[in-house]
Formats: C-alpha cells, sequence, structure tokens
C-alpha cells in the first residue's frame, strides 16, 4: 500500500482538475443561451439510459462547430459530479481535427447520476449539456484494483502490465474505401493497460487505498504537427479504446503517443495516404 502522503496529493491534484471542470461547466451553462450565433450548437453527448457495468461506460461527444484556424473549438471536458473521480477526461482540439468528436469509455459509480459536457471556442465562446444515466446497483466501477487482477504496483512483487504498442485503426480504409485530401476521417486507437483508481467504499465513504495507476494522455500527432492532446484520469477505463476525426490535408504519418501515471510511454503510427 502506498504511503499516504502520496496517495492523498495524487488524489487531491484529481479532484483539483475535476474543480476546473466543473466551474467550466456553470459557466458555460449561463453562456449558452446568450451567444448561439457562435455557429455552433451545445455538444450532444451520448451514453446508455442503463448499464450493467459502470467500469466501461461508453460516452460519446459530437458537436457542430467551424473548425477553422481562426475559429474552432478548443477544448471539451466531460464530468461527472456526484462520482468520486468526476473529471473523467479533457479534450483539446484544433482545427486539423475537423470536427470535434470523441468515443471513450470511463468509471462511473453505481446509482442514478448526470453527466455533463463542456466546451470552449477560440473565440472564448462556452456551451454545456447534460444526460442522465444509471449505473446498476454492485456495478459501479470507481473501486478497488485494475480488473482481472492485473497489477497497479511492482513494491509487493505483484507484476507490470504488459508494455504493448496501442493499434491504430482507420475504419475508412479497413473498408476498403480511399481517402480524399481535406476529407474528414475517423480514428480508432485501442490500448491494453490496467488502471486502478486506487479508491475503496468505506462505511459509505470514498477513500484512497493505494495509489492510482492510469494513463495520463493522450497526445495525437500528423506529419509531426500536435492534433489533438487528451487528459487522462483514472475515471478512463482500462484497456481503452478512443476514437477521434481526422483531416488530413496532405498525405503523412497519424502518430498516438500515450503515457502513464508512472512516466512509460506507448506509442504508434498508421500511414494516411489519398486516393
Amino acid at each position: 500500500m502506498t504511503s499516504d502522503p502520496v496517495t492523498r496529493r495524487g488524489f487531491l491534484l484529481a479532484g483539483a482538475t475535476a474543480g476546473v471542470g466543473a466551474l467550466s461547466l456553470r459557466v458555460g451553462g449561463a453562456l449558452a443561451a446568450s451567444e448561439a450565433d457562435d455557429a455552433g450548437a451545445p455538444p450532444a453527448l451520448g451514453l446508455p439510459q442503463l448499464t450493467q457495468n459502470g467500469a466501461k461506460v461508453p460516452i460519446t461527444v459530437e458537436m457542430a462547430h467551424p473548425m477553422e484556424t481562426g475559429h474552432h473549438v478548443t477544448s471539451v471536458r466531460v464530468v461527472n459530479e456526484r462520482d468520486p473521480i468526476p473529471l473523467k477526461g479533457e479534450f483539446h482540439f484544433t482545427p486539423a481535427n475537423g470536427q470535434v468528436y470523441l468515443a471513450f469509455q470511463a468509471r462511473l459509480d453505481e446509482g442514478r447520476s448526470t453527466v455533463q459536457v463542456a466546451a470552449e471556442c477560440s473565440r472564448g465562446h462556452r456551451w454545456s449539456s447534460t444526460r442522465e444515466t444509471e449505473v446498476a446497483s454492485d456495478g459501479g466501477g470507481c473501486a478497488g484494483t485494475a480488473p482481472d487482477g492485473r497489477a497497479s504496483g511492482s513494491a509487493s512483487g505483484e507484476r507490470e502490465p504488459d508494455g504493448r504498442a496501442p493499434v491504430i485503426r482507420v475504419p475508412q480504409l479497413l473498408r476498403g474505401r480511399p481517402i480524399e485530401r481535406g476529407q474528414i476521417v475517423d480514428v480508432q486507437v485501442k490500448l491494453k493497460h490496467p488502471v486502478s483508481t486506487g479508491l475503496a467504499l468505506r462505511a459509505g465513504r470514498w477513500v484512497p487505498v493505494s495509489e492510482p495507476f492510469y494513463l495520463t494522455a493522450m497526445d495525437v500527432f500528423y506529419a509531426d504537427r500536435r492534433v489533438s492532446r487528451f487528459v487522462l484520469t483514472p475515471a478512463l477505463s482500462d484497456d481503452p479504446l478512443i476514437t477521434f476525426r481526422l483531416r488530413p490535408l496532405d498525405e503523412g504519418l497519424v502518430r498516438v503517443v500515450f503515457r502513464n501515471s508512472r512516466g512509460a510511454e506507448f506509442d504508434a503510427v498508421h500511414p494516411i495516404r489519398f486516393g
């Protein structure tokens, strides 16, 4: 078990980040109605109404908004304020994405709750949306160690997770359909990696019992330019599948780099060719 100071520091950092996200959501809600003329509707949030498995809840976010150099969505935050780890992720975009779209899986506590998404654009406009969901009793995914007994520590002799490289897929190419210059395409990234929140429910309260072990970031590059940066938290599910969009203007390589809470890096590349 990790000493209290280390665990507390990591836990408080996650809480502080979540607080920033919650503040943006409140501000976004206040501005959304008055700034509808910014050529974009609030983000569309998708997740199941009811799920049996709170350790892997699918979440999608999509937004119809310009993604041009002088006017584009810069960030999206997904938060569930009632969860012990409220911030599910903070996702940063550039015009090279072509469209705001992401799909991932997160950990949610059991019971009914409201998931919130907030977006901000380069002109300072903000929007927010909410959607209710419910995790079945005893189906919550916020507690404990990584699934299947995969280790989150090495001091006790438990094995480290496999250092497998991510796998990048472009569904359009898998279907045999060519990519045209400037066309927006989906890119899927799969990584085999366990996640431990380090939390346990004791007497009705969430308490840290070990050091959290999780993916902290995913950076996306195209032709050596950064396209996106996704800031991740212990609320991400293990073995994540993350989907985003890309608008290639020239042929090149998509490169994805993951980092985890111990400083390890996992990366992969995939070529994009036209026609």
